[in-house]
């Protein structure tokens, strides 16, 4: 039985030292999310090691990162980028595919499943997070989730590697720019009731 660990980048992540259970060999693969280390620039964050522990063999982008993937996927076993369907340019992205054998774009035909048959997005579109668990239960047996938040109120900043409120309370749970809180939430319901995905955290407790 395969297994993926997807590591979120929710406050969330951090309330458990779970780093040991993370970086363990329970998992075939742990897959992390655009800046879950280190800022776009380059600039480390502050240790986080103990609850969320280092290993990453693939890491998924979005597209505007792409490159910032090129630059650094000799770090990673995979290097895997989704691009909305809208903006998808499939002449430059298998180009890139076939110039570097660890770069792989997510098919366009994700985003239209998702929307035809677990939760519509239109007029934005899916996350990268939700398009990485999609992706997860396609190739894994079993798929672990830790660290999705979807912007609980309960939280003031986005992700845990930040120390600043990134938006106004008024906008949790509704939507921001690419996200649309309430429908990923749906989303990870369906996702839990009806494929091979899980909580980490239900499952040490």
């Amino acid at each position: 039985m395969s297994k993926i660990l997807i590591i979120g980048n929710g406050p969330s992540a951090i309330e458990k030292e779970y780093g040991d259970i993370i970086d363990s060999d329970n998992w075939d693969v742990v897959m992390r999310f655009n800046r879950w280390n280190k800022s776009d620039t380059g600039e480390i964050h502050n240790d986080y090691s103990k609850y969320i522990g280092t290993r990453c063999d693939y890491w998924m982008i979005n597209d505007l990162r792409l490159q910032v993937g090129i630059d650094r996927k000799d770090d990673y076993k995979s290097v895997l980028i989704y691009c909305p369907t809208f903006k998808y340019d499939s002449n430059s992205f298998n180009r890139i595919e076939n110039q570097y054998d660890n770069i792989k774009f997510m098919p366009v035909e994700y985003e239209d499943y998702i929307n035809k048959n677990i939760v519509y997005f239109k007029p934005k579109w899916p996350s990268t997070g939700v398009i990485g668990i999609y992706f997860a239960t396609l190739h894994f047996d079993d798929v672990y989730l830790h660290g999705f938040d979807t912007y609980d109120k309960k939280y003031d900043n986005l992700h845990y590697f930040e120390d600043e409120i990134a938006f106004p309370n008024k906008y949790k749970n509704e939507t921001k720019d690419d996200h649309e809180p309430k429908l990923e939430k749906e989303f990870i319901k369906i996702m839990m009731k009806q494929y091979n995905v899980k909580l980490l955290k239900g499952n040490l407790e």
